[in-house]
């Protein structure tokens, strides 16, 4: 003979944490969509609009050099080193981007920046 199966239901209790919330899961950062449309608008007003060219990059590398290296002997010295270092940077990262056309006096001019 077959037994009667078990009409009795179970009723667990919802958490509030494990309730599934529907629409777009919760960013990381707790930025608004509108600030990050702003910072999005402003990402694309810094891209150039246009292609780069050798001398473009290196007067844009000059002047951040002279930027940075202004004023450094006000400067503490652990600030004035950490400075050094980020022109010395500049000057790898321009020496890297334009190792195949470089004209070798921009190149010691911007060495004599650094290492001033």
């Amino acid at each position: 003979m077959k037994q009667p199966e078990d009409q009795r239901t179970i009723e667990l209790a919802l958490e509030a944490a494990a309730a599934r919330k529907r629409g777009r899961p919760p960013k990381a950062d707790k930025l608004s969509d509108a600030e990050r449309a702003r910072r999005y608008r402003a990402r694309q007003k810094m891209m150039p609009k246009d292609d780069w060219n050798y001398e473009q990059l290196t007067v844009l590398t000059r002047t951040e050099i002279l930027r940075l290296t202004s004023g450094a002997a006000a400067k503490p010295a652990s600030e004035s080193e950490l400075v050094a270092n980020w022109a010395y940077g500049m000057f790898l990262l321009w020496d890297r981007t334009t190792a195949q056309c470089q004209r070798p006096d921009d190149r010691s001019e911007l060495l004599a920046l650094v290492s001033a």
